[in-house]
């Protein structure tokens, strides 16, 4: 436990929160991004509310209700475990109509079906805003399970994917440079895509998350159960310091080597903001942060790049600290208090 009172005092209000629920509750299966229990069974829940996750003005019904699924399966995808069943609860204002419903299970049904998700459940009641509830279940991968307690010393912290294009899409729309977009509709609207190849690929990312299913396999068949990992929702800083706890060791990042899209690069300029403060504290990306063996990531490099969807951006220690170089050169210690929190009791 050395390592977890280490880093104590880069805990957010909103992860000291969390700490005492799970000591109040007796919560040994509280920590990870879904609760492990014994049938070998992944659960995780997840809300959205409208004001705090997303604006109705900014966002259409359908972009809504894929997100909101999308944000519970990245939870399973960040212990490698295969999607099952979903089940969603919708608090709606008086003013929403059958059509609306319509639309935001428009999207709900659209994320579920290409992950192969059951809608199983859930419920339906009034509220002053529009929110959305989910509980996804899924099994554990028969290759075994990731979780964030399992990096050592020596290990290589591998991430996939690109960090700061949600916050940079999410810039655009604040902005207003994403065109207008009445519910999210709008001549210069994106298609619904995170294809890289497009002009709109940062406000993709942003209102159309993918979750790294996928990717999450490929690593838990190289690894097994050895290893961690976890998804970056709440950012870069936030998966490091979260990993580094739970595993009671200490990171070296080299920030240098952080995938960011040079479309985030751009927007980010135009902000006036360093595009990596961004990708460590920018959150939504939904992108998967892992540690993995050195000798067996070494063996993966050798097959080539071609199907490994990771990138190597620091190094597992045993110094208890997260420390961070942008191109060799030392760089500012984690400032955990520009991450979004949801609460910040006192």
């Amino acid at each position: 436990m050395e390592a977890a009172s280490s880093f104590a005092g880069l805990l957010t209000g909103e992860q000291k929160i969390i700490d005492s629920i799970k000591s109040w509750v007796g919560g040994n299966l509280i920590g990870d991004d879904c609760a492990l229990i014994a049938s070998q069974m992944l659960v995780s829940t997840d809300a959205l509310v409208e004001g705090t996750h997303f604006r109705r003005d900014l966002m259409t019904l359908e972009e809504i209700g894929w997100k909101a699924v999308a944000v519970n399966l990245s939870d399973i995808a960040a212990m490698a475990g295969r999607p099952r069943y979903v089940f969603v609860t919708v608090c709606a204002p008086p003013d929403f109509t059958q059509n609306d419903f319509r639309s935001l299970y428009q999207g709900i049904t659209d994320c579920a079906r290409q992950y192969r998700l059951t809608v199983a459940g859930g419920d339906i009641t009034k509220s002053d805003k529009l929110m959305l509830s989910l509980t996804v279940i899924g099994d554990v991968h028969e290759n075994g399970c990731l979780m964030r307690s399992g990096a050592k010393a020596g290990d290589v912290v591998i991430a996939t994917g690109d960090f700061g294009a949600s916050r940079a899409g999410l810039w655009q729309l604040l902005s207003g440079q994403a065109g207008k977009r009445k519910g999210g509709a709008s001549a210069n609207a994106p298609a619904a895509t995170a294809d890289e190849s497009t002009k709109n690929y940062a406000l993709s990312r942003h209102i159309h998350p993918l979750p790294r299913i996928d990717e999450s396999w490929l690593l838990v068949k190289k690894t097994g159960s050895f290893g961690a990992l976890m998804d970056a929702s709440d950012g870069l800083a936030d998966a490091f310091l979260q990993i580094a706890r739970a595993s009671s060791v200490g990171l070296m990042i080299e920030l240098g080597s952080i995938p960011i899209h040079e479309q985030t690069k751009r927007i980010a300029a135009e902000a006036g903001v360093d595009p990596v403060e961004w990708a460590l504290y920018g959150g939504e990306d939904y992108e998967l942060v892992g540690c993995i063996d050195a000798n067996v990531w070494g063996e993966w490099r050798k097959e080539g790049s071609k199907g490994n969807p990771f990138v190597p951006i620091g190094i597992v220690t045993d110094g208890k600290t997260i420390e961070m170089t942008r191109y060799g050169s030392a760089a500012p210690p984690l400032d955990m208090s520009k991450c979004f929190q949801h609460l910040a009791p006192t």
